[in-house]
């Protein structure tokens, strides 16, 4: 898959923003990512001690798959 960064915007997104609001974020699922979207990845990334780049590579995508598995939640 391609790097996702903001101003990226498709299917690949919508489905980004999708799992982010499983997660717990409050976004809309409109396949662009704008500022919210980059706000979401970099808390998420912050949280868990990567690189914080706000940046949806291989990396960020399999903590986002595996946090989704755990049922972690921004919001606790």
């Amino acid at each position: 898959m391609s790097l996702l960064k903001k101003g990226s915007h498709g299917d690949s997104v919508t489905a980004l923003q999708s799992d982010l609001c499983a997660l717990g974020y409050d976004l809309s699922v409109d396949g662009i990512f704008g500022d919210d979207t980059q706000d979401a990845v970099r808390h998420l990334q912050k949280s868990f001690g990567y690189t914080v780049d706000g940046l949806v590579g291989d990396g960020t995508r399999a903590l986002i798959a595996q946090q989704k598995g755990y049922g972690w939640k921004a919001n606790k």
